[in-house]
């Protein structure tokens, strides 16, 4: 369950031991925050919408450079 503040209320998260920040958050269900909504305390909300994941991992560029010297070359110590 998503909920957030009512304007200009400050409710304190039972759970997390802070307040709920004014853009809301998820929270546990419970006797608690039922109670905070039918006060109009808090206002359940829609959960927002999460990025879509990329379809696979990332990948290095084109254009990457390896972090690693060749094998059979020699580093000179100048």
């Amino acid at each position: 369950m998503h909920v957030k503040p009512a304007r200009g209320m400050q409710i304190p998260d039972p759970e997390l031991r802070d307040y709920l920040p004014k853009e809301g958050r998820k929270v546990t269900p419970s006797e608690y925050w039922t109670r905070r909504i039918s006060e109009g305390d808090v206002k359940e909300i829609s959960p927002p919408e999460e990025p879509a994941p990329e379809a696979a991992g990332p990948q290095a560029d084109a254009g990457s450079v390896p972090t690693t010297a060749p094998r059979g070359t020699a580093r000179s110590k100048e």
